[in-house]
């Protein structure tokens, strides 16, 4: 009878595992949804561009964001090779003369005869006076202000950049839609006649890329919605996080009914001991991020350890070797690596073959630290829907092998594999080439820095630059673990604006893709397929941290159950002594 009972009570127990099991791993059919980009398949664009090595560089990259907002057809040509073909089939023209170059002389004749819409920009305009004949390209001037349109009220001041001197021919009619000043002159900066469009700045980084957007608005004729969307991304949360001021934030974002991201490090290393904390390790964190994600926000992968040697959690760098100013082309205890030029081989094949194996070290690396992340945080019922490179650092060729398992990308982006601090952003979400195929949703405003001497006015003052750009994307960060009251500041003067649209990931389309997982979400659903034996066979720790929590609910069920058949012995005795004390009596 005993071995019946017994067999029965393991029937259950292994019925309650596995949907435990079943529950843990559920998830409801998602649909696609509108996404962010203002793409338009009727423009189709060729760049002729003059670069200093004749290759495209940051400053094409951050040409190849900014047009990528609008369209996913741009055909890259340098100067040199330029051709008549070039021109066939395509509905905008635009030259970037970045540095000074010659310029072959039949391509005045080729884009007189072009009929599109065509924009120069920076030097090298000469060449196409024929149709830029309504203005003057003259030699740089130095500017501290940009304003725009002709509003000289809407100033913003900068440091000392230098611009071409434009000056308007006598009895055009042009537009000039931005333009800087000196303290004491102002100087057309965006000029536009017709189809014919002018930026006199060599440069489209910040500030001029807010101003440039504005240009592109005009080239592509395109309409905006009238309101700005935003992101709020809580940043660097890894296992040893104070698990009271996420509950504390998430509260206040569930109350203002706000979505955010979360940027989750799976695992705290630590600098000294070299110890490693997994939120196996901190439940009440785990437990929070849980709450979170069922609560409006969104996971993003913010790397694996967020660290490369013995560097510090959410400190270090991990998919950049900081210290050498190289991609991670070596292990992480390879003492004073050397990265060799091409001049350095005297076959040409040798380099080739020397390239390739760095580009497979790199792969390697990157794609067990991505896989490890992504199927850690499944594990525990997390689900990242984008990432986030630690300190947005990472090579052209690590973009090119994130994008084989994520198509969203948060922050900025590191554009020179020369040095790590060549990066930057763009006023609105992008797909650029060198991303291949991955969207960025482009960090603008920056973060809360408590030093500062004001915090949050810093912010709200990049807020107020970056909505310049009709439909701008308001993108910043806040980390959880400084003072609250930095928080209350923050969502007083950000959170609770009525013209911003908060972004909820689960809304848009994205995919993650890695060994036994596959996540998807859409109209604020969230898909996930796994292969459960394979994911709980790939680590040890996996399969042990299920094994724990069932070991301590049945503990707690068997606690119940002893504590309930102690209840009733002592009611059984103290009704016994009272039957007792009855019958004394009588």
């Amino acid at each position: 009878m005993r071995k019946k009972l017994s067999h029965q009570i393991s029937n259950v127990l292994t019925v309650i595992s596995l949907c435990l099991l079943t529950m843990f791993f559920f998830y409801e059919e998602s649909k696609a949804v509108e996404n962010l980009l203002h793409h338009s398949e009727d423009r189709q664009v060729v760049v002729f561009y003059s670069s200093a090595t004749g290759e495209i560089d940051e400053h094409q990259r951050l040409l190849d964001m900014a047009l990528h907002s609008f369209t996913n057809d741009v055909l890259w040509v340098p100067i040199e090779h330029a051709k008549r073909e070039h021109f066939q089939n395509k509905t905008h023209l635009v030259y970037y003369g970045q540095t000074i170059t010659s310029i072959p002389p039949e391509m005045n004749q080729w884009v007189q005869e072009f009929d599109g819409e065509v924009l120069a920009i920076g030097y090298n305009v000469h060449p196409f006076s024929e149709v830029f004949n309504f203005i003057e390209v003259g030699f740089p001037q130095t500017i501290t202000e940009l304003f725009v349109n002709e509003d000289y009220e809407s100033r913003h001041e900068t440091y000392p950049v230098p611009v071409l001197n434009v000056s308007v021919g006598r009895n055009q009619t042009v537009d000039i839609h931005s333009s800087g000043g000196d303290g004491s002159r102002h100087f057309p900066m965006y000029v536009q006649k017709d189809q014919y469009h002018y930026f006199a700045s060599p440069r489209i980084d910040k500030p001029f890329s807010i101003y440039f957007s504005n240009v592109l608005v005009e080239f592509f004729n395109h309409d905006y919605r009238d309101n700005h969307y935003g992101y709020l991304r809580l940043e660097d949360i890894h296992p040893l996080v104070n698990p009271e001021h996420l509950m504390a934030i998430a509260e206040e974002l569930k109350h203002l009914e706000i979505p955010y991201m979360m940027a989750v490090i799976p695992v705290y290393t630590h600098p000294e001991t070299g110890r490693q904390y997994h939120f196996s390790d901190s439940p009440e964190v785990l437990e929070a991020l849980l709450y979170m994600q069922d609560h409006g926000g969104s996971v993003v992968l913010h790397g694996y350890t967020h660290q490369f040697r013995q560097s510090e959690t959410g400190e270090g760098f991990e998919f950049w070797d900081v210290e050498n100013e190289m991609p991670i082309y070596h292990d992480a205890d390879t003492e004073d690596p050397v990265l060799y030029e091409e001049e350095d081989f005297i076959n040409p094949s040798d380099y080739d073959d020397y390239v390739e194996q760095n580009h497979t070290f790199e792969r390697e690396y990157i794609e067990s630290r991505i896989t490890r992340g992504v199927q850690e945080l499944v594990n525990f019922g997390l689900y990242p829907l984008a990432f986030e490179a630690p300190h947005y650092t990472m090579s052209q060729h690590g973009y090119e092998v994130l994008s084989d398992y994520f198509s969203t990308y948060v922050g900025q982006l590191q554009l020179s594999d020369e040095k790590w601090e060549i990066m930057d952003t763009t006023p609105l979400p992008t797909t650029p080439d060198f991303l291949h195929g991955m969207t960025l949703l482009p960090e603008t405003i920056g973060y809360v820095q408590p030093d500062a001497e004001q915090p949050v006015q810093n912010v709200m003052n990049e807020v107020e630059f970056y909505q310049s750009v009709d439909s701008s994307l308001i993108g910043g960060f806040y980390h959880p673990y400084i003072e609250l009251k930095y928080f209350d500041d923050f969502s007083d003067e950000l959170l609770k604006r009525e013209d911003i649209t908060w972004i909820d990931l689960k809304d848009y389309q994205n995919h993650v893709e890695v060994e036994h997982v596959t996540i998807q979400s859409g109209e604020g659903e969230i898909e996930v397929e796994i292969d459960r034996t394979k994911l709980l066979t790939t680590s040890i720790e996996f399969p042990a941290y299920h094994l724990r929590n069932l070991a301590q609910s049945y503990a707690w069920v068997i606690a119940g159950i002893s504590g309930g058949t102690v209840f009733v012995f002592i009611g059984l005795i103290f009704f016994q002594v009272i039957r007792r004390k009855i019958r004394e009596e009588d």
